[in-house]
């Protein structure tokens, strides 16, 4: 995987355009794109900015993270120099000597005339004794050879810790210097910015800003900008007796925000980003869980849908839904609307108690190499509407629908504006 693959596998999993990601790093769409087509690679300060928005090390980035575990060339040769040095600290090993008893022969002359030869006896336990000792040689060596199979995987180990831990006091430092010559190049001393109110059926936002110039020049002035949707806001600083200049300003309500403050002087204009607010706009609707057998038997269509309007995992303060309509979608088209209806009677428990249930009436037939999806229009309590998707999928008859529907994160996420739904 190369490095532009990697930057665009992280920035997808967070759920960021390429727009999105340059506006965090600072950079142009265009630089962001260079990377991921690996027409270009980022500078050294933009790595450290990448990993850590991804929070993955700066090696991960350039192919050479935790993942390779083999040893380099000069850490073989170390090995083997340990091993060599392991070896020639053992004591020798004690030879044995075995050694046949030669018997005797009784004492005469040949007057006792000639004796029969006496075969000579077969003594089996030198070889025997060899035998174990052979063993024993054999044993020692296997043990050794694991033994160092051990010390080279403990080595492995100790290597990719040392790697680790210096790689993690590296990313640290360069934390703290990019902190420190961040502080230094600030054109605040103070600064903050918060949401102040938020008016949903306008669909706008106001903040709170206020920026306290590090050096106060007589006669300066400023203006706090408020870029939402593509839309940029501009108003006036109030100065205070402490030289802070604060401002209240209201734009656009939208996923992405970026609040900065202008210095103005006689001779030159100085920009700073005060702060930056995300997903306002979707945390703003209600939240609904929606499930449904969109597969149920065969090609044919489960009938019943059912919503939960207050998931256990919902949090902050959301407006309420005034209308939910679900419909059956083919390529974002409608097929056909739900109706509400009661509770199943196989559908027992607590939590089916609080859902909300809708049926399809009539047979619906899946259609090879069409794209399906069973989604939520919901009108929310200040009339603005949002569209609730579940999962889609793209019918193939010839595979397994079980399979199909475990791979249907590969299809592109449908659009939550219904300006992109026909209905």
């Amino acid at each position: 995987m190369t490095v532009g693959q990697r930057i665009a596998q992280k920035r997808k999993e967070l759920g960021l355009s390429q727009e999105a990601l340059g506006e965090r790093l600072g950079v142009s769409r265009q630089a962001i794109y260079k990377w991921e087509s690996d027409a270009a690679l980022p500078e050294i300060e933009k790595l450290v900015n990448l990993s850590r928005e991804f929070s993955v090390s700066i090696d991960w980035l350039l192919g050479e993270g935790a993942e390779s575990r083999e040893l380099t060339p000069d850490q073989l040769r170390m090995v083997e120099e340990i091993v060599e040095r392991y070896l020639a600290a053992q004591p020798p090993e004690k030879t044995i000597i075995l050694r046949e008893t030669v018997e005797a022969e009784p004492a005469g002359g040949e007057e006792d005339g000639p004796k029969p030869e006496k075969k000579p006896k077969r003594r089996r336990w030198p070889w025997v004794l060899a035998g174990l000792v052979l063993a024993g040689v054999f044993f020692n060596l296997f043990s050794r050879l694991d033994q160092m199979r051990q010390e080279n995987q403990n080595l492995q180990m100790t290597v990719a810790n040392i790697r680790s831990d210096v790689n993690s006091q590296i990313y640290g430092i360069t934390s703290r210097v990019e902190e420190v010559l961040q502080r230094q190049n600030d054109l605040t001393a103070e600064q903050s910015a918060q949401v102040a109110a938020t008016d949903y059926r306008a669909n706008t936002v106001t903040v709170e800003a206020r920026a306290l110039p590090r050096t106060y020049v007589e006669g300066m002035a400023a203006e706090f900008l408020l870029d939402s949707g593509g839309q940029t806001v501009t108003v006036p600083g109030v100065l205070g007796a402490d030289h802070a200049f604060t401002a209240r300003v209201t734009g656009p309500l939208t996923d992405s925000i970026s609040v900065s403050v202008a210095f103005l002087t006689e001779n030159q204009r100085q920009t700073q980003l005060l702060d930056q607010f995300t997903d306002l706009y979707t945390e703003s609707f209600p939240v609904l869980s929606i499930e449904n057998g969109l597969w149920g038997w065969g090609n044919k269509v489960e009938e019943y849908v059912w919503i939960d309007p207050e998931p256990v995992w919902a949090d902050g303060v959301r407006a309420a839904a005034a209308d939910v309509r679900v419909g059956l979608f083919r390529d974002q088209k409608l097929l056909a609307w739900y109706e509400r209806a009661e509770r199943p009677e196989n559908r027992v428990g607590e939590r089916y108690e609080r859902c909300w249930f809708f049926r399809l009436e009539g047979e619906w037939t899946l259609e090879p190499d069409h794209v399906y999806c069973v989604a939520a229009l919901v009108t929310d309590e200040y009339g603005r509407e949002r569209m609730y998707p579940d999962t889609q999928v793209k019918y193939d008859p010839k595979r397994d629908l079980a399979e199909q529907y475990a791979e249907a994160g590969v299809v592109r996420p449908p659009s939550t504006d219904p300006a992109d739904w026909d209905y």
